[in-house]
């Protein structure tokens, strides 16, 4: 075969290469591909649309292959970021390069990805693009329905940990939330009306200490996907402890979401309120 030939070969191989599956069409290959170039194994779409903060993974399997390398708007991995931007940006390749992953999408990520499958016969290749939606959230923080986010009974002298999840948008940075206790008497405290009840609270903010043999510990804020994840862990508790707590989350925009956990004794109500710190605040880990 003259030279011209190869080359209309080889572009007519590089352009199966690049037929992309949509409506159970399959991944065009020659039988002369199948016997000497390597072979994806996985079906895969040309243009993806995700929401910002969303995980992704961009798979590039393949049989019968000796490098795979990958490029993202014509630049190789790591696409002229340094280890400290992959970290930040949630951008990873697993240990063989066949998987692309994407911890949590932003902006920064939307482009069009490569990657190049070769061994010593010759290369194929995917070209996919990907938008990153940045939706706009208009919602207070939204309650993600959990176990340990409701009603609790226990044992006075035990531990346990209330810990909710919330949906609160794509600005995960600005995510606040604060821990009340709800008391029922005229004691110091913060007084507050809540949206959900409507009627005059004194609220007193729990910070990490130790009052009335009760441990308060208040874990730094964490993101679970796209959830908030809020906690506090009580450690010994006495009857001054039970009662219900308030929890306060914000994402920036008002109002700020509330919601109430009761926690009570298997044995025996609470007929006191003890007094509990008024100062604390969780701010989010990045």
């Amino acid at each position: 075969m003259g030279r011209n030939g190869r080359s209309l070969h080889d572009a007519s191989l590089r352009v199966m290469s690049l037929v992309l599956l949509m409506g159970g069409v399959g991944f065009c290959q020659s039988d002369e591909q199948d016997t000497d170039l390597p072979i994806f194994k996985r079906n895969y779409s040309v243009l993806n649309f995700i929401d910002v903060n969303t995980y992704k993974e961009i798979d590039c399997s393949a049989e019968n292959y000796e490098d795979i390398t990958w490029y993202k708007d014509g630049l190789r991995f790591p696409f002229g970021w340094d280890e400290d931007k992959l970290e930040d940006m949630g951008i990873s390749l697993d240990s063989q390069n066949q998987t692309l992953t994407l911890r949590r999408a932003e902006t920064g990520t939307e482009g069009n990805y490569t990657c190049v499958v070769s061994n010593q016969n010759g290369s194929i290749r995917r070209d996919l693009e990907l938008r990153v939606i940045a939706n706009e959230w208009i919602h207070e923080p939204i309650l993600a329905f959990d176990s340990h986010c409701g009603e609790r009974i226990t044992h006075i002298g035990s531990n346990i940990t209330f810990t909710c999840k919330f949906f609160i948008g794509p600005n995960g940075d600005e995510a606040v939330a604060s821990w009340y206790y709800e008391e029922r008497s005229q004691l110091e405290g913060k007084e507050s009306q809540l949206p959900q009840g409507g009627h005059h609270h004194h609220l007193v903010w729990i910070y990490m200490r130790e009052l009335n043999y009760t441990r308060y510990e208040v874990p730094n804020l964490w993101m679970d996907g796209k959830l908030l994840v809020v906690s506090l862990d009580i450690f010994n508790v006495t009857e001054p402890a039970l009662g219900t707590y308030v929890l306060m989350v914000s994402n920036g925009i008002e109002p700020a979401a509330y919601h109430r956990i009761t926690l009570s004794s298997r044995h025996r109500m609470p007929n006191g309120i003890g007094q509990f710190p008024i100062k604390g605040r969780q701010k989010i880990v990045p």
